[in-house]
């Protein structure tokens, strides 16, 4: 039985269609299945399946991309490269080979004006290994935005469904001149970014003089009042800050920016979310203590006077401690090798510091034995006079001389304390 070209071409088809609805895995066997099944996937989020720019991105190598912006990044790589392809030509899977003895396919290369010059731009699919497969290349994700900037005044070609969301509208309204590169961002990318952070100040003002408010008035119905105008202040600020930088982190990321810059925002918004929280963290250890404080004057225990000042400096150094390493966590410093060798070094660090930990256990003997409390009045190895404070590292006493004598608590567990405040007569 003879069968003509025309009908073995289409059965071909046919058959290949069916190869790659059914036999595609997560590994591309060669440039042809990670073609067919990019545009494929890409043709599904044209017509509103979310899940094909997420299989989209799948085929695209973003190794060499920055880790928090990865994800984001490898999309706007897929919208980029469809929106190139479109205009280019409308492709048949079936002229790509199925395999490729070499390591690199290339599906175009051309040399196009670029706002650096001329450039050498390609397209391509690498084999990265059984199991990476084949993917569009780590030169094909890093210039495919050049690559559409020279070809996106072209028509899509006939028969493509071009591929638009909420920005398409907005780019046909701004003027020609935004849409030109200038210092590594795009001038209609340089105005939304003034545009944001003008939003952010905005939404800044509002945290700070409104939310933050609110909150003072709940710490004035629980009877704190001796906040000061600057601590209220150092208490606002955070809540602006934090505000600032969760909306420019989220609000950027509309705007198409490179990996580099987008990483670079997002590091910057991270910092200073983290440092804010630091901030507000630290001040409300001292709001906390100033309410305790008033417990603790109302109370007829005179024991309180002694624990709300230990709580309060131990919880600064807890927030200063844990802020240290969330900052650096956010400038993506290796903060576990930093702490593996502070436990290295830790035998050093104890020996160097003896003298300070031999005072914390001392402000604990004190704590624990409570030996004396603030206002009475001792004798503590000569040294006469009433309690005025007990720190973490030190006791103050204030001495008929008027004078302030500041006691190592190291020293007061080796030594007698003298209490005229506790005498029964």
């Amino acid at each position: 039985m003879k069968i003509s070209i025309t009908k073995l071409i289409l059965i071909t088809s046919i058959l290949t269609l069916f190869y790659f609805e059914n036999g595609f895995a997560q590994v591309s066997k060669g440039p042809r299945q990670t073609m067919f099944t990019f545009l494929k996937a890409m043709k599904a989020y044209k017509n509103g399946d979310e899940t094909g720019l997420e299989r989209a991105t799948s085929l695209l190598f973003l190794e060499h991309l920055h880790q928090e912006t990865r994800q984001r990044s490898g999309e706007l790589a897929a919208k980029n490269l469809i929106n190139t392809l479109d205009r280019i030509e409308r492709i048949d899977v079936l002229t790509i080979p199925k395999k490729s003895e070499a390591k690199k396919w290339v599906y175009k290369k051309e040399i196009l004006n670029t706002p650096d010059g001329q450039e050498e731009l390609e397209i391509s699919i690498t084999n990265y290994g059984e199991n990476r497969g084949w993917l569009f290349s780590k030169e094909t994700v890093s210039n495919i935005s050049l690559y559409y900037d020279a070809v996106k005044n072209k028509e899509v070609v006939t028969g493509v469904k071009e591929l638009k969301d909420w920005r398409a509208p907005i780019k046909k309204l701004m003027p020609k001149w935004m849409g030109n590169r200038s210092f590594i961002l795009i001038n209609g990318q340089w105005v939304g970014l003034f545009f944001i952070i003008f939003i952010g100040l905005i939404i800044e003002r509002f945290a700070r003089f409104y939310l933050a408010a609110l909150v003072l008035r709940q710490l004035k119905k629980l009877n704190v009042h001796a906040l000061s105008e600057k601590k209220e202040k150092q208490l606002t600020f955070p809540f602006g800050m934090m505000a600032l930088s969760g909306f420019f982190s989220v609000a950027i990321q509309s705007l198409e920016l490179t990996d580099e810059a987008l990483s670079i925002g997002l590091k910057g918004a991270r910092i200073g979310f983290t440092i804010a929280t630091v901030f507000l963290a630290h001040h409300l250890v001292d709001v906390i203590a100033l309410y305790f404080e008033k417990l603790a004057k109302d109370s007829d225990n005179k024991f309180d006077d002694i624990l709300v000042p230990l709580i309060k400096k131990s919880g600064k150094f807890f927030v200063l401690a844990v802020g240290v390493v969330a900052i650096g966590d956010s400038l993506s410093l290796d903060m576990k090798g930093i702490l593996t060798g502070l436990g290295i070094g830790g035998l050093a660090f104890a020996l160097a510091a003896k003298d300070t930990l031999g005072n914390v256990f001392g402000s604990l003997t004190v704590l624990l034995d409570r030996p004396f409390r603030i206002g009475d009045w001792v004798n503590i190895d000569g040294i006469e006079g009433t309690v005025e404070e007990v720190g973490l590292r030190s006791t103050r006493i204030r001495t008929f001389y008027d004078s302030l004598i500041t006691v190592p608590n190291g020293t007061l567990t080796s030594v007698h304390v003298d209490n005229y405040g506790q005498r029964r007569f």
